[in-house]
């Protein structure tokens, strides 16, 4: 018992140490030359939801769409430091995913998915000291993501491929909070969790699918683009390496 009172005692020392020394010791120096931008690499997984109404030229009449996508991302930012309190920063994200399936007709499909989430706007660190940083990032979030849907000739030579190209660019405000443990005066590990609502929208779609209506029973075209208002978020925790220059 004796023994384990001593160890909190050393470790209740310790930590007051090093909380001594955040506050004074090496803060004040860090006033007067903060790291010029900082490369962070990061791992992340973003989830997105549309929910938008959209003019479809095939049908001719408002459609309800609905887009959820859910991925694992690989992100690069940078972050620029104006002041030991004040910086800049553009964070992107990149998501890719694909399938190819064969059956036996013989036939086959391809569907693939990629996409980009940024956030370009200033930071504020909440706390700022030599082991432990808190950033708070305020700005706007871009959110843009494109997918191919392919089946050739639809199990019928007769009547050709069937494609769909879909294209979304949304906008709106975005932010993150985070923490950042400094180890050295050359790397640190962060983590920290992206919130981002879109309300702007530019939605394409473009190409041909099959129309299996009795009177119709053959390929429709499709090539449609308009810009509207729309309702989205995005949430996106992360982890990942900081290099400071």
């Amino acid at each position: 018992m004796k023994k384990l009172l001593l160890l909190l005692a050393v470790l209740i020392l310790a930590g007051g140490m090093v909380f001594a020394q955040d506050e004074g010791g090496d803060a004040a120096p860090a006033e007067e030359k903060p790291e010029l931008f900082d490369l962070e690499i990061s791992a992340g997984f973003p989830v997105h939801w549309t929910n938008g109404e959209h003019d479809n030229a095939a049908t001719s009449f408002l459609v309800e769409d609905k887009a959820v996508t859910a991925n694992t991302a690989l992100g690069v930012a940078l972050l620029f430091n104006f002041t030991n309190k004040v910086g800049f920063t553009l964070d992107a994200d990149f998501f890719f995913g694909g399938k190819l399936a064969g059956i036996s007709s013989p036939s086959s499909d391809h569907n693939s998915l990629f996409g980009v989430n940024a956030l370009l706007g200033p930071v504020i660190y909440i706390y700022n000291g030599s082991f432990l940083r808190v950033p708070l990032a305020l700005g706007v979030h871009v959110y843009y993501f494109s997918d191919d849907l392919w089946i050739p000739q639809v199990n019928n030579p007769t009547i050709g491929d069937v494609w769909l190209k879909r294209r979304d660019l949304q906008f709106g405000p975005g932010a993150y909070i985070g923490v950042q443990f400094h180890f050295n005066n050359n790397i640190y590990l962060f983590s920290r969790t992206t919130v981002a609502i879109d309300v702007l929208r530019w939605h394409q779609e473009k190409g041909r699918y099959f129309d299996p209506t009795p009177s119709v029973n053959a390929l429709a075209e499709v090539d449609e683009s308009e810009f509207e208002l729309a309702f989205g978020w995005e949430i996106k925790p992360a982890i990942g390496l900081g290099i400071k220059f």
